[in-house]
């Protein structure tokens, strides 16, 4: 056999070879919705702040939350595994006066984690806002909530919507 012969030959089983295993591709989860006008299945508002949930604002129905220093709007799941997901992404809107401080938190065992992102909506502006987990101590982690924290003084309401994990 000729050595161009043998080396098509060998290209050929090694072609084979690769078409014929399968290409595995890592699992990326569907969105997991949390909030979006109304609380979703398997969610509960376990809050300590004044929350009113599934406000009417124009085309949307937003949790508005107020209250007092550290208190906060907390949704509670039973426990599941953030694996597969990057980011918590939701809708922040600071109502009429705005500039709020809020940490958002992970919960695992029902309360919050330590690390936070801290956000500050703006008046009457709806803005996007994606929190890397990683930032929140939430990669590969069993989880059952996530809230937003006021901080050292009280606030005046803030809406927010559309929460979900990607």
């Amino acid at each position: 056999m000729k050595p161009t012969t043998r080396r098509w030959a060998i290209l050929s089983a090694a072609s084979a070879f690769l078409l014929a295993t399968p290409i595995i591709h890592a699992q990326t989860p569907e969105p997991m919705l949390v909030y979006d006008d109304a609380l979703q299945p398997g969610w509960n508002n376990w809050s300590w702040a004044k929350v009113e949930l599934s406000v009417p604002t124009g085309n949307a129905k937003p949790i508005k939350v107020q209250g007092d220093p550290w208190t906060a709007l907390a949704l509670h799941h039973e426990p599941f595994s953030t694996k597969g997901y990057t980011n918590l992404v939701f809708y922040v809107n600071g109502g009429t006066e705005g500039g709020q401080t809020i940490a958002v938190k992970l919960m695992a065992g029902g309360k919050p984690l330590e690390a936070s992102y801290v956000v500050t909506p703006k008046t009457k502006t709806w803005a996007v806002v994606t929190v890397p987990l990683k930032d929140i101590e939430g990669i590969d982690k069993v989880i059952d909530g996530i809230c937003f924290q006021a901080q050292d003084k009280p606030y005046a309401p803030y809406y927010v919507t559309k929460i979900q994990f990607e």
